[in-house]
Order: structure tokens, then sequence, then C-alpha cells
């Protein structure tokens, strides 16, 4: 029996995320780029009810033969070494160090910007767009909005201004589009473990914050971002509509 009281099969990963919704199968890039991995990495996952937060007080987390695991970075690599992935094999040590660098720019900083334009500045606009419930919006949403503020002035990033904020989160994107230039994906010619976490990011700005000025960097200041986001969702998310049961332009 897991964590959660529920039976378990042995080998199977019991994800626990936000369940989708009109707009994209994760409002977390966390939760994305987790389940884009365990996708990459042809790891069969059971979507579980995030009947709780995980161990770490956070979403996502899973369950593993009966063992309740937090944190998306942590999760790949207990996963890498438990079922022998490596994403990143044809990578050398330098090229594994970008694309380190690379995650982490989007994770520990462009991420905060993404967190204040679509749940701070956003948030009423986009409920018509995910079509989450009014129960989910106003008990769920509303009081995430202060946890980020919070959580924001506590990293620093929220003291600048939003004029500074967005300048910082443009030379990120702009950042990336660079180093990604013609390449089909982060690091060559096949994806690599960076991807995920790239795409994981990237989802959240084209499906979920369309009209806002980060959308407009992925879209008109850096279109490589966009065909980029495109191909990852195509290869990998085949289910997309599916799930999200959404047929209008954003996801195109």
């Amino acid at each position: 029996m897991s964590s959660s009281g529920l039976d378990f099969t042995p080998g199977k990963v019991y994800y626990h995320g936000i369940p989708p919704v009109r707009a994209i199968p994760c409002l977390s890039p966390f939760g994305l780029k987790l389940e884009t991995y365990l996708r990459m990495a042809g790891i069969p996952y059971e979507p579980s009810p995030p009947i709780a937060m995980g161990p770490k007080g956070k979403l996502p987390w899973i369950e593993y033969n009966g063992q309740a695991l937090g944190d998306s970075n942590l999760i790949i690599e207990f996963l890498n070494q438990e079922k022998g992935v490596d994403l990143d094999r044809s990578l050398l040590d330098t090229d594994r160090a970008v694309s380190r660098a690379f995650v982490k720019m989007l994770e520990e900083n462009t991420y905060w910007g993404g967190a204040k334009c679509k749940w701070i500045d956003n948030l009423d606009k986009m409920q018509d767009l995910w079509e989450v419930s009014w129960f989910i919006f106003y008990f769920y949403l509303k009081p995430a909005v202060k946890i980020i503020q919070k959580n924001m002035w506590a990293h620093g990033i929220g003291r600048h201004s939003d004029r500074e904020l967005e300048a910082i989160v443009e030379k990120d994107l702009k950042a990336l589009s660079d180093f990604l230039g013609s390449k089909p994906y982060l690091m060559g010619d096949e994806p690599t473990e960076g991807d995920a976490a790239v795409f994981g990011f990237l989802a959240q700005i084209l499906w979920t914050m369309p009209g806002t000025y980060m959308y407009r960097i992925a879209t008109e200041d850096c279109p490589n971002l966009q065909a980029y986001s495109f191909r990852m969702k195509e290869r990998y998310w085949p289910d997309w509509d599916q799930l999200t049961g959404n047929t209008n332009k954003w996801n195109q």
C-alpha cells in the first residue's frame, strides 16, 4: 500500500500534480516539466488526484513503490538512477553544464516573472481561458496570490519595480532564444533532459499568457521559442487536445 493509502503496482510511477485545464495539461511549469521528462524517458506513469501536497509541501510529487517523493529535480534524479535513464548521454560535461545553467535560470529567475504575470497581474483574465471552476478559482488560485507575493519578496525579485522585473525576464528569454538559434532542441538535433524544463516553462507563456508582454517576447521578438515549443508539444504530447478538451487557436 502506498503512502496515500492506495494500492500500487511495483515499478509504476503515480504522478500527483495540478490536473489539466482547458489551456494546458498542467498549470505548473514544474509539473509539465516532470510529465514531459517521463514521456521523453519512456517511463509509464499514472496521473493521480493531488489528494494532498507532497512530502516537501509542494506539487508535483510522485509515489513509487509506496514511497512518496517530492521536488521535480530530485524526482528526475531518482528516476534516472532507478530506471537507468540518461537523456544527456550524448552531451559533453561542458554541454551538461550549459544545459543546467539555462534550466536554473528559468527555474530560479525567469519563473518569478512568469508567476507574477500569470497569477497576480492577469489571474481574473486567465480564469476564462483556463475554464477552472469557481471553487478552484476562489479557494485555491486566489489564496495562492498572497503566497506568491510573499515568496517573491523573500526571494528578493519581488522588490523590483514592474519595469525592472520585465526587463530581467526579457533578457532571460532573449538569452535562451540566442542560444537556441536555429537548433531544433536546446542542445542540438535531439532532445536532452534540459528540454523538459525549457518546454515546461515556455508552454506556460504560450498557452496560458496570451496578450501579455511575455507572450509577445516568445512569439514576436523570439519566434524560435514558439517554434521550439510547438515542436516539443507535437513530439511528446500527441494527447494534448484530448487532455485539455481545447480546440481554440492557443492549441494550434
